[in-house]
């Protein structure tokens, strides 16, 4: 059962959930967007389509997924054209949601491709590590790096649902000291 608050920013206000085990939450999301005829895409990296991959069929069922390579590099100008070219592909109009499923890296890219296009999108943050759930999911900064240095290209923009799910830190957590 999720725990909630809400970040009241005016227009922009948006709740966090948090608590144990939320992957029926998440599917309850994903299925009243799905009934409202939102289509929905899920970007993600690779330790977690490995690792969690049955977490994230629960939350999201064979909806269409980008699964990226983990790690800083991910934040740069080209795996955005990747982010936006997969939007493109899935058909997402402005009415579409895009899941970020990830750490901070995941969700920098992610929240600045639903920016960018079709000039902004919905996106739910969902944060797989500590950092991810109390800094970068939260506050509505994302960005990209360039050769000359981190974050110099970004834009806020507000999540409209932030999930830190604890199972899933301590599974990763779990994970990450087997690395």
């Amino acid at each position: 059962m999720a725990e909630s608050f809400t970040v009241n920013l005016g227009e922009r206000t948006y709740p966090i959930w948090f608590g144990a085990d939320l992957s029926a939450e998440v599917r309850a999301k994903v299925a009243e967007l799905s009934a409202a005829g939102r289509k929905i895409a899920v970007v993600t990296d690779r330790n977690l389509v490995t690792q969690q991959a049955a977490e994230l069929r629960t939350m999201f069922g064979e909806l269409p997924v980008l699964a990226l390579e983990p790690g800083e590099a991910t934040k740069s100008l080209t795996e955005l054209g990747r982010v936006l070219d997969f939007l493109a592909a899935q058909r997402i109009d402005r009415t579409g949601v895009l899941f970020a499923v990830g750490g901070g890296v995941i969700g920098d890219l992610a929240g600045f491709a639903a920016a960018a296009y079709l000039r902004g999108i919905d996106f739910i943050q969902i944060p797989t590590t500590l950092l991810a759930m109390v800094d970068s999911s939260v506050g509505g900064k994302t960005g990209l790096n360039l050769p000359a240095g981190k974050n110099l290209v970004g834009a806020f923009h507000q999540p409209k649902l932030v999930v830190a799910d604890l199972d899933t830190l301590e599974l990763a957590t779990a994970l990450h000291s087997y690395w």
